[in-house]
């Protein structure tokens, strides 16, 4: 089978289409461009039907990329949920929800605060509906701050709320710490493969349903660094973007 190249831009402007209550997910190694292209799709995404404007879960203590992409999209950086109500001007077109790190102490209490801080933001992001939740590492959400539970709610009843969970990780194949539930394969709309010299990595993408593993495994294999696989759940429609 021949799989179509579509180059980014007219891929972003004549074939990215998104609607109320579908999942995304990005899927490649580190250093591979999850970060830029999640920004890319938000970039050419209508989201003026939201009913919070979308909302970025940042888990890192700080990220460049991230806070280029907050910048370019004019979303805001918040540190606190709910967001503060500012009477004076107009909603933001987003949030890049970034709770302050505690310093100077142990990891599993900087971790338990984190998990605290996102678990409102989830839980409002879920129920409200019509809602876009963006977790740039989703790996650290799931398998460091233990919100599975949330998380998998989303992947698995998300789409009726029109909740939408977009999501990327760098380590499908998991660690001896955890690993991202299979929702997050078998769940998506729109899912992006970055290329991944891992075979035990890639040997999770037959989690994702209704495609040709073989086919899927072999194009991944051959990517150049920054192009994707993009496949749509519905067909299934193959394409390969080009860097």
């Amino acid at each position: 089978m021949q799989i179509e190249r579509i180059p980014r831009d007219a891929f972003l402007e004549d074939y990215w289409d998104y609607r109320a209550g579908e999942h995304v997910s990005l899927i490649a190694p580190t250093q591979n461009g999850k970060t830029t292209m999640m920004f890319d799709l938000l970039r050419f995404t209508d989201t003026s039907w939201c009913t919070i404007p979308p909302t970025m879960l940042i888990a890192k203590p700080q990220d460049p990329t991230v806070v280029k992409g907050l910048d370019m999209l004019q979303w805001e950086e918040i540190h606190r949920w709910p967001p503060k109500k500012k009477w004076t001007r107009e909603v933001p077109y987003g949030y890049g929800y970034w709770p302050r790190h505690l310093k100077n102490v142990e990891t599993s209490v900087n971790n338990a605060h984190l998990a605290r801080a996102f678990r409102p933001a989830l839980r409002d992001l879920f129920w409200k509906g019509n809602t876009v939740t963006v977790a740039d590492e989703i790996y650290h959400l799931c398998a460091v701050l233990n919100l599975n539970e949330e998380l998998t709610q989303h992947w698995t009843q998300g789409a009726g709320m029109g909740s939408g969970l977009w999501s990327a990780t760098q380590k499908p194949s998991g660690t001896q710490q955890g690993t991202v539930p299979s929702f997050m394969y078998n769940s998506p709309t729109h899912t992006f493969l970055g290329r991944d010299p891992d075979e035990r990595n890639r040997k999770r993408f037959g989690e994702i349903g209704g495609i040709d593993a073989k086919l899927v495994e072999s194009t991944v294999a051959g990517l150049a660094k920054y192009e994707w696989l993009y496949i749509h759940r519905d067909g299934p429609t193959y394409a390969i973007v080009e860097a």
